[in-house]
C-alpha cells in the first residue's frame, strides 16, 4: 500500500528539525486563530459573509495539507488550523453575546475532528495519477456546488466559492495533464453531491 502511495506523491526524504516542524504547527494555530478571530469581527457586513460559507475554509484548509512536508503533517496541520480557527470563533462569540453556541461548536468541532482523513488525502492532490485527481477534484467539487447559485443569484459570497474553485482547479494539480483527469471526476462529482444534498447536511 505504501509503494502505490509514494507512486501518486513521494514525500520529502528530508526531515526538519523538530523545532522546525513545532513552529510550523505554530505558524498554523495562529492563522486559524487569526481568521477564526477576523470571521466573528466581520460578522455582518458583506466581507464577513465570505468566512460564513464553507468555501473559504475549505480552500485554505487544501491549500495547508497540500504544501505540508507528509501526508501525516497534512493531516496535523489541517487539524490544527481548524480547531484554532472554531475556538476562536466561538470564544469571541461568547465574549460578544454572553452565551456559547455549544450546538453549533459541537457539531463543526465534530467535523474538525476528522479533518485529518481529508488533509490526508488531499496531499495526494499535488500527485500522479487517477487517484491525485480524485483527491484534487473532491474540494473543487464542493466548491463549485456551494456556489453555483451564482449564476441565478449573483450572491457575492457564492461568486467567491466559483472564484476559489477556479483557484485551486490551476494550483493543485502536478500538471496539465492532470487538469485533463480531474475535469470528468470534478464533473461527476459535483453532481453526486448535489444529488445526495451532502452540503445540506452541515450544520447551518
Amino acid at each position: 500500500m505504501k509503494e502505490k502511495l509514494v507512486y501518486i506523491r513521494a514525500k520529502s526524504e528530508k526531515v526538519p528539525p523538530l523545532q522546525q516542524r513545532l513552529v510550523r504547527v505554530l505558524f498554523v494555530f495562529i492563522l486559524g486563530a487569526l481568521l477564526g478571530f477576523l470571521a466573528k469581527y466581520t460578522d455582518g457586513l458583506v466581507v464577513g459573509l465570505i468566512g460564513t460559507y464553507l468555501g473559504f475554509w475549505i480552500t485554505v484548509t487544501t491549500i495547508i495539507a497540500v504544501r505540508s512536508r507528509s501526508p501525516k503533517a497534512a493531516a496535523l496541520h489541517a487539524f490544527v488550523f481548524l480547531i484554532a480557527m472554531l475556538l476562536v470563533y466561538y470564544i469571541y462569540s461568547m465574549v460578544l453575546f454572553g452565551f456559547f453556541p455549544k450546538y453549533y461548536f459541537i457539531a463543526w468541532g465534530s467535523i474538525a475532528l476528522i479533518s485529518p482523513i481529508g488533509g490526508y488525502a488531499v496531499w495526494y492532490a499535488k500527485g500522479n495519477g487517477w487517484i491525485a485527481a480524485l483527491c484534487a477534484a473532491f474540494p473543487i467539487s464542493l466548491l463549485l456546488v456551494e456556489g453555483f447559485s451564482f449564476f441565478y443569484t449573483l450572491s457575492i459570497p457564492r461568486g467567491f466559492d466559483i472564484i476559489l474553485a477556479i483557484l485551486l482547479f490551476i494550483i493543485l494539480p502536478a500538471n496539465h495533464f492532470q487538469r485533463l483527469r480531474m475535469l470528468p471526476i470534478v464533473t461527476g462529482l459535483f453532481f453526486l453531491i448535489e444529488q445526495i444534498g451532502l452540503l445540506y447536511y452541515l450544520p447551518g
